[in-house]
């Protein structure tokens, strides 16, 4: 399960505002607003937090490493 903090760091590695994830994952934007707010795991409706990871995933730029580990894929160009 990812945590608050790897989401934080994904959506800054892709220069993601909490809006744009929110559009992209069809998860509400005061949800991804509870979760950019906790450093753990968010206590969010494991459907949200899938919905999120899976978003952040389908870019193939991000890969969760760990609890607390992101590896974000730089923009080539």
């Amino acid at each position: 399960m990812i945590t608050g903090i790897q989401v934080r760091m994904a959506r800054s590695g892709l220069k993601w505002s909490a809006q744009d994830l929110a559009e992209k994952s069809g998860v509400g934007l005061s949800t991804v607003n509870k979760i950019d707010r906790e450093d753990g795991i968010p206590s969010v409706r494991i459907q949200n937090l899938v919905a999120i990871e899976q978003t952040l995933l389908a870019t193939g730029r991000v890969r969760f490493e760990g609890e607390t580990g992101v590896f974000v894929q730089p923009f080539e160009g």
